[in-house]
């Protein structure tokens, strides 16, 4: 994958000094991707999101310094699976994920939920729907693979999900296969609400795939004292 041709925005968050005597730890190095509200940049390139402020609150119980890389999202996947960064969330479980990373508790409960025009006439808990429907997943998602794996008519894999919205407002595609969070979002924003009917798909756990490099180096311990401090973390 072409380093140069990767837009990307690195952060260094706030680094915590280590305990008198003690080495300075290395920053975790850590990936997300731009999908409003669980992770984007602000106008003054502050990090923020629903999973960003969860990690970070756990992070900085656990005095962990880190830093936070802003890539598309297959570059995310790409830089743990070579061991360029450390980890990268929000995600949900997949046999290839797992083969590279493992996932920590849940961040956040997760919907994902087949959109489509509400003059559509097609159902997706109908055994037609498979055979007839034309469906789009953003590139690199879950969502993609899933849909492949399971037979449906994947016609398109746009870059972004207000792309999936826009091909599915002009009928290029029937059904467009999201993230809740992030499409509902984008549905409001857009002021689609009149247009668009939404169902659940299936709920999913959504965490931080941490690397088995980074792990094996750190030790069996940080992804337990990881998940222990996601508790009592949340979003606000």
């Amino acid at each position: 994958m072409p380093h140069a041709l990767m837009p990307r925005l690195l952060l260094a968050c706030t680094l915590l000094p280590a305990a008198p005597g003690m080495p300075a730890a290395e920053p975790v190095r850590l990936v997300t991707h731009q999908q409003p509200p669980l992770s984007f940049t602000r106008d003054n390139g502050q990090a923020d999101g629903l999973a960003v402020r969860i990690v970070d609150c756990a992070l900085k119980k656990m005095q962990r310094p880190y830093t936070l890389e802003f890539v598309p999202w297959p570059r995310a996947q790409w830089q743990v699976q070579h061991q360029q960064s450390d980890g990268f969330f929000a995600a949900t479980p997949s046999e290839e994920r797992d083969g590279y990373a493992m996932l920590s508790r849940p961040l956040l409960p997760y919907e994902r939920r087949w959109y489509l025009l509400k003059s559509s006439p097609l159902s997706p808990s109908s055994p037609e729907f498979k055979r007839q429907a034309r469906i789009a997943a953003f590139n690199g998602s879950n969502m993609d693979a899933w849909l492949r794996d399971h037979g449906y008519q994947l016609t398109s894999t746009p870059a972004n999900s207000e792309l999936l919205l826009r091909m599915l407002q002009s009928r290029r595609v029937d059904a467009v296969l999201g993230n809740a969070y992030a499409v509902d979002a984008l549905v409001a924003r857009m002021g689609l609400q009149a247009e668009l009917r939404s169902e659940l798909a299936e709920s999913l756990p959504m965490g931080v795939y941490f690397g088995k490099a980074f792990l094996a180096r750190e030790g069996s311990q940080f992804l337990q004292q990881f998940n222990a401090a996601l508790q009592g973390c949340s979003s606000k």
